[in-house]
């Protein structure tokens, strides 16, 4: 997984567009499973409600495959938003939190980081012009603007998950080793 990451770092374009595919495709499958589960539960009153999320899961689904780029797009503008709003409150949890000792100004600073995150992701999310879009040229270049973000995203999470796995391999592996007695056998605990 982190080779896989790596990789990813340069190709975070392409990785966008592959994972906002996937994601269509998972949110294709979770819709039809509402669906189902729709119809298992028959005397249910809130079954059309069910329905309801279910097809717009499908929906959402269809649009993120067909529509990957602009998809993208109203993702990553999202995801702008979504962390000025989680920064904030951070910051204002973070001044609940001051009788904790150092506790608060680690999550005041966790805030900050992730406000001026999503000021620096919103600052590259524009808009294509009509001129931008009237060329597959212009909407490359439209996409190369903000494209980056969530592949960026996903491959430091692959890295991340990767390093994670090696680090409780060898944690793993220095814990069957300590409790391994000179026969060679592990140790009853």
């Amino acid at each position: 997984m982190t080779v896989l990451g790596i990789i990813g770092l340069g190709m975070a374009y392409g990785l966008t567009l592959a994972a906002v595919f996937w994601f269509g495709i998972l949110t294709i499958i979770g819709g039809v499973g509402q669906l189902f589960d729709a119809v298992h539960h028959k005397g249910w009153r809130g079954i059309l409600w069910h329905v309801i999320i279910g097809i717009v899961y499908i929906i959402a689904g269809i649009m993120l495959v067909t529509m990957p780029v602009a998809s993208a797009f109203w993702l990553t503008l999202f995801l702008a938003i979504m962390l000025i709003v989680v920064g904030v409150s951070r910051i204002i949890m973070s001044f609940q939190m001051r009788s904790l000792g150092g506790i608060w100004l680690g999550v005041l600073i966790s805030g900050i980081i992730s406000i001026v995150l999503g000021i620096l992701i919103y600052g590259t999310v524009t808009p294509p012009t009509p001129e931008a879009l009237a060329t597959p040229e212009g909407q490359l270049e439209w996409m190369r603007s903000w494209g980056w973000v969530i592949g960026l995203f996903v491959a430091i999470e692959l890295i991340m998950e990767g390093l994670a796995l090696v680090t409780v391999a060898f944690a793993v592996k220095g814990a069957n080793e300590s409790n391994t007695p000179a026969g060679g056998t592990p140790a009853a605990a």
